[in-house]
């Protein structure tokens, strides 16, 4: 005979009654997930305004024909914390819109030519207005 309540799953989630006709409780957020609003830079903007900022973070690459591995598609997806597909769907956007550029150059530790990114004047002027806009530092001594 099947019981008449819900269970408790081992994740804290309540499980399906387990009688067919029975109302299913309403959802509720787990206690882990934010209600209020974001604190943090990266809660609080879109993945492509936070690449803007780290590209212009880095700087362009170096006349002697190298970059930073963190300029790469792999290293700027571990820095942001997300999927490479997700990046690359984002970098894209950027690219189309012009505001970053792909080039392929050496990097160290790396034994092949790889593509890096980094940002057009637009790309430039676009993570000043963030920085602007999030109260954020210059990245660069130098950078206006």
């Amino acid at each position: 005979m099947p019981s008449t309540r819900s269970e408790e799953s081992t994740d804290g989630r309540r499980a399906l009654p387990a009688v067919p006709g029975q109302a299913i409780p309403a959802w509720e957020p787990p206690a882990s997930v934010p209600t209020g609003p974001p604190d943090s830079f990266e809660e609080r903007v879109r993945l492509s305004m936070r690449v803007v900022v780290l590209l212009d973070r880095w700087g362009p690459p170096g006349d002697n024909g190298s970059a930073r591995r963190e300029t790469t598609q792999q290293g700027l997806a571990e820095t942001l914390s997300v999927t490479q597909g997700a990046l690359s769907k984002v970098l894209n956007r950027l690219r189309a819109a012009e505001v970053v550029v792909a080039d392929r150059r050496h990097v160290n530790g790396v034994d092949r030519r790889v593509r890096v990114y980094s940002l057009t004047r637009d790309g430039e002027r676009m993570a000043r207005e963030v920085r602007e806009r999030f109260g954020l530092p210059s990245p660069r001594p130098w950078a206006p």
